[in-house]
């Protein structure tokens, strides 16, 4: 519990993170009118699709979930080679990859490539964006669930509402002081996350596209905050 997840000076970093994953996910819904931090409605959408005789539809909410995983395994290979190794996480290369993925969305948004904005979901350009956002939200949200063990997640509320909920019935029941701090990190995780929906919720019916600014900047800071954190920190 002694590394660099939990080291006080980075509560703001993981906060930073939840913002961002609630921020990105109500920006896949105002975009193709889907939730794209999570995975959990997609079994939903792809049946529903299914029996609705929309194959074409299902077989993109087959393929979106897919996207996700890539993205976990794509960042989880880069902290396993290195806890294998005995050396600390080095976060700086999977965001500065998030950073430019969401840069060259805004690019590509911006001259019309995925169409007009807000459109619902029924094109291959719409599939490719939720994809491409799919595997950012996988890649965040893997890199620091894995290394933590479970402890940040940041792309979604679920996992991390169970948390707390077990956190504080292990804190009220043995007065863990660890436990207590790890409930204060879960609490900041959450509200965080609900702020970055409301400022997304505000900013995206006004920038479109332009608002995947806002998770480029983000991603690329968290990377070098964390480098600089890792450089210059003995844990």
């Amino acid at each position: 519990m002694s590394d660099i997840i939990l080291h006080p000076k980075n509560r703001f970093t993981w906060a930073l993170l939840a913002f961002q994953g609630g921020y990105i996910n109500v920006g896949g819904l105002l975009t193709v009118h889907i939730f794209v931090s999570h995975i959990t409605g997609f079994s939903a959408h792809f049946s529903t699709s299914l029996i609705q005789g929309e194959l074409r539809h299902s077989i993109y909410f087959l393929f979106v979930p897919i996207f996700f995983l890539i993205g976990a395994f794509f960042s989880s290979i880069f902290t396993e080679v290195r806890k294998k190794s005995h050396k600390p996480p080095v976060y700086v290369h999977i965001l500065s990859v998030l950073s430019l993925i969401f840069l060259i969305i805004t690019v590509l948004g911006f001259f019309g490539f995925f169409g007009q904005f807000g459109e619902p979901f029924e094109s291959l350009r719409d599939f490719i964006l939720l994809s491409v956002l799919a595997f950012a939200c996988g890649s965040q949200n893997a890199i620091f669930t894995h290394y933590s063990k479970s402890i940040i997640r940041t792309t979604h509320l679920t996992g991390i509402t169970t948390d707390l909920g077990i956190g504080l019935a292990k804190s009220i029941v043995s007065k863990d002081k660890n436990e207590h701090y790890l409930n204060r990190i879960r609490i900041d995780l959450i509200i965080s996350f609900i702020f970055g929906s409301i400022l997304a919720a505000f900013l995206f019916p006004k920038l479109h596209y332009l608002g995947f600014l806002v998770p480029a900047v983000i991603s690329l800071v968290v990377g070098l905050r964390l480098y600089y954190t890792r450089k210059h920190t003995t844990i």
